[in-house]
């Protein structure tokens, strides 16, 4: 049907248009296009811009790059012609004949610093000539003091290792003791040695027996295990005496000894023969570190230690898979008669098997009921009593039930001996289950028998879980095994007296421990010290002379010592058994054997100090040279070496072994990490010496030991620390940059680019001393007067006498408190900032003077010179024996001085009081702070560095004008200006600006001199924002002056607020009148 009420509408025709509006749109239209055409150039003209924008860029980066690659193939052709110069001038210098000075074959020293051609020969020529021997220095030294003698021992290193950088720090700071010394005219002696280091050696010959044999140490048996020993330590035990050479450390290695040599081993049999008959030593049954892996007792030092937080599984060496750690495994153990439980916790659920007890706190309300009953073991049916320990048991702890298994623990120990407990042995010595765990668990491994044990448990339904425990895992340090604590048979020192004693010298200062901090461990440790377990159940040691009597008719029991003698052989300890049980004949005695245990190597390295020099024989050089000076060692080992050579050595020889005891900090990496090989941040002396690439850093990881997961993030670790790898830096640069961080109350973190810039600072010391030389050609020194070089001088020369008078002092007394960061801050200020910076550089225009008034000053700078560098070789020579050597040889020498053949043996330079001069310190002081404000200001104003203009000081006073007058040349020279005046504020023009030097000095450039260089509308507007800060801090404080109640502020700080305006006025006032002279200019 049709919708009716819509209706259709139909579109009007478009309106035609007229002419007018024809127009104005085809108008339009045209406007468009012409403003499309436009916008189409427009874009064309800026593609185009920036595609030449682009190829300019490209082209300039293009530049770059050959600019780059020319200057790097110029560079590697530079340095490929100086190694060629290098290696020719090392062929010449190689050809020294053994013992004598470096034949530098009429070249002369080479025009640049290289530490591999200035640290050849020396040491080949002072070990020739016996110069590290007091016997020597006795015979040349024409200063030497007999009756003074300075004596260290070197801490004898491990024969199965080779030195890290904490054995360079202490032997950089032991050599330089010893050279300082020794140039004091000090009779010096340094004595070396190594350490038979018994664990450690056992473990290399073994692996390698093995790694080549195929063969067990008992396969071979002992004797020939001993044997084969001796071979290896013939054979590679002498790259640490290669290593000390190569520091350039004079020790005097005809002394050199062995802690297992015929000498040492005889010492170390006295002194266990003398411990036994005064009743020190005995024989007793107790609990200590027993490493399974290597099947012996161990020291605490020994053993590391790891940390875990939480639940952690970890691998055990000899074991397969992964055991669970940081945890608490909680059981029940049934009461006797009942049907109750007590609930325990324990880390150690397989020593269950060994449990003699559980204890309980006598205060436990929850436990009442248990006091003196028993529980059954649910294992191996052993009737176990329930004590009362309040000590063990914390109350609130845990369960507040403990388990005590006395054989394995040593808390549970001490019950044990508190309750007379029994002690049961649960593991062999390879730690595995013996008879004692049962038929189920024996044979089975410690931590296979763990998992064991909870299997057991839970088929019982006694076991109730594990939860996390923070705890600590002890670690044998050589096998990486776990710790396991053992009833054994040992022999041990009783220690308290002598430990008293030595508490004693400390407390009566006759012992010196620095830095002093260290006592407070030094008396906690030995105010509570324990007995000393000195049997190690090794092959390689010193033997223990003591030996098992049985007699006939006296039950045999090798647990008791009454039935032990010692003796220094068999027969000795035959005629000594005969005469302890008053027999008439050999006969009566049925067997005598040695103990086939060995001593702690500590117990030799205790002996150290004397036993080095002969003792128990009275010899010449134990006469002469014991007691020894200073014990220069780690604070890691204050107790385990350093206690006990002064408790021994106060027992057998009655004198302290040494007076001081000097011990150095922990060297850290640069992060503060210590030094470990799977981080990959330990380093070789060497290496550093030496240089080496990245790539053999990481090369050298797969020729240890370590684990593939270690090795790689060593390899990340090398990476990010040594990018660039280890540049040569050089023996000098290592013990100077060791020795120059040393604090006496942190650790070292080592940056190697710090030893780096020691490297280039020996750089300095060479190119400085090849100046002087070129200036003192043809000139020879007077006699020695230190007046005269006071005389007839000017002020420059005046003032180094005086840095060298200061530089001489710190040293000296750096060296006295041990204090060597001191020293080398000295000495580095000295040579650089002192010597090089300042005094060469104005002595340049002295020496480049014709006029023939000039003659007589630079005669007595000559002089000056002169002195001065030979001043700082003899400074430098304890730290950087070989750069200090080399070029003390090419120095002339005064008449007095011609006998000396080494540097070493040239007096140490002293204290010379009439070279101190504050009042030109002080004048010299303000004279290089306007040097160093001039610099700046030509930094400001854009002065091209080869440009000299002339500088102006502005002063207030007429005082200061004669002062800066007075040293005008010296600012003009240091300062690369073109001339320089002093003038008065007064007669200063208006075009002239500049900066505030010092409250007496204004810098000032005349600002026609600048033009060409600066944009001075730029300047203005930084100099006015400059005027409006400085105003605003004036505004700031006239508002603290203007307060009604200003007169009650006190006297000294309204006199400060008065300098501080009158200083902001003057500064107003420059910046003021520095804007005027500018905007003139524009």
């Amino acid at each position: 049907m049709e919708d009716k009420s819509k209706t259709t509408t139909t579109a009007p025709p478009p309106k035609e248009l007229d002419e007018e509006q024809k127009k104005k749109l085809e108008e339009k239209k045209k406007a468009k296009e012409e403003e499309k055409k436009l916008k189409a150039a427009k874009f064309a003209e800026k593609e185009a811009k920036q595609k030449a924008e682009r190829e300019k860029e490209a082209e300039n980066k293009a530049k770059k790059e050959r600019e780059r690659l020319e200057k790097e193939a110029e560079e590697k052709e530079k340095q490929l012609q100086e190694q060629i110069k290098l290696k020719q001038y090392l062929d010449v210098i190689l050809k020294t004949p053994s013992g004598q000075k470096k034949d530098l074959g009429g070249q002369g020293i080479f025009p640049n610093y290289h530490p591999t051609a200035v640290e050849s020969i020396w040491y080949d020529y002072w070990m020739s000539n016996g110069y590290f021997s007091p016997e020597a220095q006795m015979k040349i030294q024409k200063h030497v003091k007999p009756d003074q003698k300075f004596t260290i021992v070197i801490p004898p290193p491990n024969v199965t290792g080779s030195l890290h950088l904490g054995h360079a720090l202490g032997g950089s700071i032991q050599d330089a003791l010893i050279r300082y010394r020794r140039m004091n005219g000090e009779v010096a002696l340094w004595v070396p040695g190594t350490d038979h280091a018994g664990i450690a050696t056992q473990v290399v010959v073994e692996k390698k027996i093995w790694k080549e044999e195929k063969k067990t140490r008992h396969d071979i048996g002992r004797e020939d295990f001993v044997k084969k020993v001796w071979d290896w330590k013939n054979e590679y035990g002498s790259k640490i005496q290669g290593q000390l050479k190569k520091m350039g450390c004079s020790l005097d290695w005809n002394r050199e000894v062995f802690t297992m040599d015929q000498t040492r081993s005889q010492a170390v049999n006295e002194c266990f023969i003398r411990m036994f008959n005064d009743g020190l030593i005995s024989r007793s049954t107790r609990l200590v570190n027993w490493s399974c892996a290597l099947k012996t007792a161990i020291s605490d030092i020994e053993v590391e230690f790891k940390d875990l937080e939480k639940h952690t599984k970890l691998k055990v060496p000899g074991h397969q898979g992964e055991y669970d750690f940081g945890v608490m495994f909680e059981f029940s153990y049934p009461v006797e008669g009942t049907d109750q439980y007590l609930n325990v916790a324990t880390t150690r659920i397989e020593t269950m098997l060994a449990d003699t007890a559980v204890a309980i706190n006598s205060k436990d309300e929850r436990y009442k009921q248990f006091h003196g009953k028993y529980i059954i073991h649910p294992l191996n049916g052993r009737r176990i009593p329930i004590i009362i320990d309040d000590d063990l048991v914390i109350l609130g702890f845990g369960t507040g039930a403990v388990k005590v298994t006395p054989a394995h623990d040593p808390n549970d120990y001490e019950c044990g001996q508190r309750k007379n407990l029994a002690m049961i042995n649960l593991f062999t010595d390879e730690g595995l289950i013996n008879e004692n765990g049962g038929e189920r668990f024996k044979g089975l491994k410690r931590f296979d028998a763990r998992n064991e044990v909870i299997k057991a448990l839970q088929e019982k339904g006694l076991y109730r879980g594990m939860t996390d425990n923070k705890m600590r895992i002890g670690v044998c340090s050589r096998s990486k095994d776990i710790i396991e604590p053992m009833i054994k048979p040992q022999w041990y020192v009783k220690c308290d007296g002598m430990a008293e004693r030595a508490c004693k010298a400390v407390k009566d200062g006759e012992l010196k421990i620095i830095p002093e901090a260290h006592e407070a461990t030094w008396f906690r440790w030995l105010e509570s010290i324990k007995d000393w377990c000195v049997s190690r159940q090794l092959w390689w040691g010193h033997r223990i002379p003591a030996y098992h009597v049985a007699v006939k008719g006296i039950n045999s029991n090798p647990y008791d010592t009454t039935q032990w003698v010692v003796g220094s052989s068999l027969e000795n300890a035959i005629e000594n058994a005969i005469k302890k049980y008053n027999l008439t004949s050999r006969d009566q005695i049925e067997s005598i054997e040695q103990d086939p245990d060995v001593l702690d190597t500590w117990f030799s390295s205790g002996l150290f100090p004397f036993s080095v020099f002969g003792w128990p024989q009275q010899t010449e050089d134990l006469k002469s040279f014991y007691p020894t000076s200073v014990l220069e060692t780690g604070a890691d080992i204050l107790f385990f070496w350093v206690a006990r050579m002064v408790m021994m050595g106060q027992y057998l020889t009655d004198k302290l072994p040494f007076h001081t005891v000097f011990l150095h900090s922990l060297v850290r990496d640069a992060h503060g990490r210590k030094m470990s090989k799977s981080l990959g941040n330990v380093l070789d002396p060497n290496d550093v010496i030496r240089g080496i690439t990245k790539e053999e850093l990481i090369q050298k990881l797969y020729e240890g030991n370590l684990d593939p997961s270690e090795i790689e993030r060593a390899t990340n670790g090398i990476k990010a620390d040594f990018p660039q790898g280890i540049l040569e830096c050089g023996t000098d640069a290592m013990r100077f940059a060791l020795c120059a961080y040393t604090s006496q109350t942190r650790d070292i973190n080592l940056d190697i680019n710090r030893v780096v810039s020691y490297r280039h600072f020996c750089n300095k010391i060479w190119n400085a001393t090849r100046f002087a030389l070129m200036k003192l050609e043809g000139y020879k020194p007077l006699s020695f007067s230190a007046d005269s070089l006071t005389k007839d001088t000017n002020a420059i020369n005046l003032w180094m006498l005086n840095a060298a008078q200061r530089a001489i002092n710190l040293c000296i007394e750096g060296f006295k408190s041990y204090d060597f960061s001191q020293v080398t801050t000295a000495i580095y200020n000295y040579w650089l900032l002192e010597l090089c910076d300042v005094y060469l550089e104005t002595t340049k225009p002295i020496f480049q003077s014709q006029d023939e008034s000039d003659q007589a000053i630079k005669e007595k700078t000559k002089e000056t010179l002169y002195t001065c560098i030979d001043i700082g070789l003899r400074l430098i020579h304890p730290f950087m024996p070989y750069i200090s050597e080399e070029l003390y040889q090419v120095i002339p020498r005064r008449p007095e001085e011609q006998w000396i053949p080494t540097i070493m043996y040239a007096p140490y330079p002293q204290s010379t009081p009439q070279w101190a001069n504050g009042h030109i310190e002080e004048e010299m002081k303000e004279c290089r702070e306007v040097i160093h404000a001039i610099r700046s200001l030509r930094i400001t104003y854009n002065v091209p560095p080869q440009k000299r203009i002339s500088s102006y000081i502005q002063v207030k006073t007429q005082e200061r004008f004669e002062m800066y007058s007075k040293h005008s040349k010296f600012i003009q020279g240091l300062s690369y200006s073109q001339s320089t005046a002093v003038l008065l504020e007064k007669d200063t023009p208006s075009s002239y600006i500049g900066n505030q030097a010092s409250d007496s000095a204004t810098v000032l450039f005349d600002s026609k001199d600048l033009k060409d260089d600066f944009d001075f509308s730029k300047e203005i507007t930084r100099l006015q924002a400059k005027s409006n800060e400085v105003n605003t801090k004036k505004e700031q404080l006239l508002k603290k002056i203007n307060i009604p109640d200003y007169s009650k502020v006190p006297a000294k700080v309204q006199q400060d607020n008065e300098q501080k305006l009158k200083s902001f006025n003057d500064e107003l006032a420059g910046l003021i009148k520095s804007i005027e002279s500018l905007n003139s200019l524009i």
